[in-house]
């Protein structure tokens, strides 16, 4: 269970992880997201699964750089968008990129902290590989349902399941989830589960896993850096093998949720 769930170490030590990695730009993170096979795949079935939904307004909890929300707006740009991330450095650098978004600076692992008028507000909530990064994944749920317009808002989270690798915790990785832990999560955090599934078997467990056998150098060459040859050529290949990857099993979570009330 310790290794499905959580690592060693305190809360405020993964807190400072989180603000320490998260708020400081690096070099190769804007590659990783436009060039690396795990972002691309889950951008893909997150905007497969929106296009299965008529909505008029979408929110991002951990928005990062942006880059979801810029390929949401590609694609449906009628839709009204809001991006929240607990970074105040990167929201202002995502309100000089883009404007016509509405950017919030908020740490969703606290109580007590969302404004007024967003409750209620959306459609649809989108929570990418962010649940795995908090201390307390129930408060967290219950902020993102508290924004969600009820009986009718939705939730879509990619988080990940497994063991917690090195490279996860040096990024600030609190929490890994099976899907009978994450559909009870769910329910107490005022969500019903309308789907929970694993995917990525095998690629993106073997990735993780020789990505794990020199973390440092792992870190060094795919993040913190702009990517080269090597680099692109390593995305390009894992890109092509995931294609192969199972859609019901694997170490990557998939969920969809509806507001109960």
């Amino acid at each position: 269970m310790d290794d499905q769930k959580r690592s060693s170490g305190n809360k405020s030590n993964y807190k400072s992880v989180n603000v320490d990695y998260y708020h400081e730009p690096h070099p190769g993170r804007m590659d990783y997201w436009r060039l690396m096979a795990a972002p691309r795949f889950r951008m893909k079935t997150i905007l497969e699964i929106i296009s299965g939904y008529n909505s008029a307004n979408l929110i991002d909890l951990g928005c990062g750089n942006g880059e979801l929300l810029r390929e949401v707006q590609k694609r449906y740009p009628r839709l009204k968008l809001c991006g929240v991330d607990l970074s105040e450095t990167q929201i202002n650098i995502n309100k000089q990129r883009n404007p016509s978004v509405a950017w919030h600076a908020i740490d969703l692992d606290k109580d007590d902290i969302l404004p007024e008028q967003m409750f209620g507000s959306f459609d649809t909530i989108i929570a990418s590989e962010i649940i795995e990064h908090v201390d307390n994944p129930t408060l967290f749920l219950k902020n993102a349902c508290a924004l969600a317009k009820p009986k009718i808002g939705r939730l879509i989270l990619s988080t990940q399941s497994g063991k917690i690798w090195e490279t996860e915790r040096r990024v600030g990785h609190r929490n890994h989830f099976l899907k009978k832990e994450m559909k009870l999560l769910l329910e107490k955090g005022g969500w019903k589960p309308v789907e929970v599934r694993n995917a990525g078997f095998p690629f993106h467990n073997l990735a993780k896993f020789f990505a794990n056998l020199k973390p440092s150098s792992t870190m060094k060459g795919f993040s913190d850096r702009p990517y080269g040859v090597f680099q692109k050529t390593i995305c390009f290949i894992l890109r092509m093998l995931y294609k192969l990857n199972s859609h019901s099993a694997g170490s990557q979570l998939f969920v969809v949720a509806r507001r109960e009330s």
